[in-house]
């Protein structure tokens, strides 16, 4: 954040010294003014009022001219510093999102940039204000103190009001209001994410009801919350109307007595009170600013707590070992997340050609594995390699383009069919679009598409169900053609044969590389895959299947391959 506004501190400076010059020009123009309404009502000779007009015009020119400079230096230095902020950001997330360890889709785009969008607040809603409103107090408390000194106290003393317990009220009435907004706001985000993700599954299992009664109790809550952020709104902004006010009366008052006691020029009697006025109602700005603020600071710590993250892998000197062939081994790999331990020592093996199924409860860190084996997380303990070269000297990018994953949630864009799917190979004709969805399970889906894979995605007659979007992402990963794969639950919502099909299709695909699913489903419905089983952190591999309804034989997979490797 620092870094970004840095970069653009120049034209921060520029547009803050443009804010100045106006708030400056605006007070100028106030006093003069009123000097010269008084001073015309003595008729005095017209040339003694040369001057005075002419500063009239020169306030007013300049203010519109700083105005304008104002707004274009504000808007320059704002979006300057925003397209740094969100590079910055982006590069932070990059590596957390794939490893489970940044916020979720929907969160991404509701919490994180609207968080980067509160720096362009911080520039223009905030700083300007809260530095114009000051420059504009002080010059005027000096111009009225210079006049007539309890003139500037008045004014000293309003501007103490609106600019400091003002805003104390305003924190601290509102801070119970905007705690419940952003709830809300979060709260109603998780929700239009599961609606989006899973609205099908949602509609089919009769649980649309449910999601309308949580709508109409946040619609509630967030109304209650919004009824009372206005009600303090309102009463400090009631409030600065009253000091305000009461401000102008009194400093007309003590300008009156000075006149009739003769310390003060008759053609003088206005100014006190005028700019008393212009400048209480710069100084009103500050209230929204420092509420502004608080919610900006806020935004900014989570940013910058993003930034402290540690990355959840280290990559190499680019120019480390490459990768011969599709061996994956695991040696006593460890992970955990804080005080949770997810894997305790993992040892394993997969040679190319062979089909493991990854089987345990949810939550028992099966994703985990698979984020270690795409090298999307450095394991805590242990090492893992590719064709027998460490993952410590491999970058990130060269095991992923060996080694491909596809999670439980594929993105899918609002793009048609055949865009989302030439992700993974820009150069696939259609025919290979249409036979990679006939092997990922989608052929009868793509048939029933108005325009076959020109079908544009995302709308409500083409929006992909959980388990569509599972094999959109299998379909990908199948056009990549990456020896080795990592499928999350890939037959998830489809019948029996249907799913003996696909993992069928999947076995003969994969018959030279390395297949590793994760699922639920019994292994059986694999043939001549090998079963492991995560549980409790700990990777058991059964041999024999089934007998009589029980396991015949387990055992934890043994690290006697590693052997004589370091």
């Amino acid at each position: 954040m620092r870094d970004a506004l840095g970069r653009e501190r120049r034209a921060i400076g520029a547009a803050l010294a443009s804010g100045v010059l106006v708030t400056l020009c605006t007070v100028g123009l106030a006093a003069t003014s009123a000097w010269l309404i008084v001073r015309a009502a003595q008729r005095p000779s017209v040339l003694s009022l040369t001057v005075p007009m002419g500063l009239v015009q020169l306030f007013a020119l300049a203010k519109a001219a700083g105005r304008y400079l104002e707004r274009t230096q504000t808007h320059r230095c704002a979006l300057g510093a925003m397209g740094h902020v969100r590079a910055a950001v982006a590069r932070d997330l990059e590596p957390l999102l794939p490893a489970g360890l940044g916020p979720r889709s929907a969160e991404v785009v509701d919490s994180v940039l609207g968080d980067v969008e509160r720096v362009q607040d911080l520039l223009t809603a905030v700083a300007g204000p809260l530095l114009t409103s000051v420059a504009a107090a002080l010059a005027s408390a000096i111009l009225c103190g210079a006049i007539t000194p309890p003139a500037g106290a008045v004014l000293l003393g309003a501007v103490v009001v609106d600019a400091v317990v003002l805003p104390v009220i305003a924190l601290r009435r509102g801070a119970a209001s905007a705690l419940a907004t952003d709830q809300v706001h979060a709260e109603t985000t998780e929700l239009f994410d599961q609606a989006a993700q899973s609205g099908d599954e949602f509609v089919m299992t009769g649980a649309g009801d449910g999601l309308h009664r949580r709508l109409a109790a946040l619609e509630r809550r967030a109304d209650a919350a919004n009824a009372r952020r206005r009600d303090v709104a309102g009463l400090v902004a009631g409030l600065a109307v009253l000091v305000n006010g009461l401000a102008g009366v009194a400093a007309a008052l003590v300008s009156v007595n000075a006149l009739r006691s003769g310390q003060l020029s008759a053609a003088l009697v206005a100014v006190p009170a005028l700019t008393t006025v212009a400048a209480l109602e710069l100084v009103s700005g500050v209230v929204p600013a420092v509420v502004s603020a608080s919610r900006d600071r806020a935004a900014i710590a989570r940013l910058e707590a993003l930034r402290q993250r540690p990355w959840p892998v280290h990559d190499s000197d680019p120019s480390g070992e490459l990768v011969t062939d599709t061996t994956l081994s695991l040696r006593d790999v460890s992970h955990s997340y804080d005080a949770t331990i997810v894997l305790r020592e993992v040892c394993a093996t997969l040679h190319e050609g062979e089909t493991v199924v990854l089987e345990g409860p949810s939550g028992g860190g099966k994703t985990t594995l698979a984020r270690l084996v795409a090298k999307f997380l450095d394991p805590s303990a242990g090492a893992l390699t590719l064709g027998g070269v460490p993952y410590a000297t491999l970058r990130s990018r060269s095991v992923r383009e060996v080694v491909g994953i596809v999670d439980d949630a594929p993105h899918v864009f609002d793009a048609t069919l055949a865009d989302n799917l030439r992700l993974a190979r820009p150069d696939a004709s259609e025919e290979e679009l249409l036979a990679a969805c006939e092997a990922a399970g989608l052929g009868a889906f793509v048939r029933g598409l108005p325009d076959g894979v020109a079908t544009h995605l995302g709308g409500t007659g083409t929006g992909l169900s959980g388990g569509e979007q599972r094999r959109l992402g299998v379909a990908r990963e199948l056009l990549a053609g990456r020896p080795v794969v990592v499928l999350d639950e890939p037959t998830e919502g489809l019948d029996d044969d249907a799913a003996a099909t696909l993992l069928a299709r999947l076995r003969d695909h994969y018959r030279d590389g390395v297949l590793m699913i994760i699922s639920h489903q019994d292994a059986q419905r694999v043939p001549g895959a090998r079963r492991w089983r995560l549980e409790d952190g700990v990777v058991s591999e059964f041999d024999g299947g089934l007998a009589n309804g029980s396991l015949t034989r387990a055992r934890t997979l043994e690290p006697s391959h590693f052997e004589g490797v370091e």
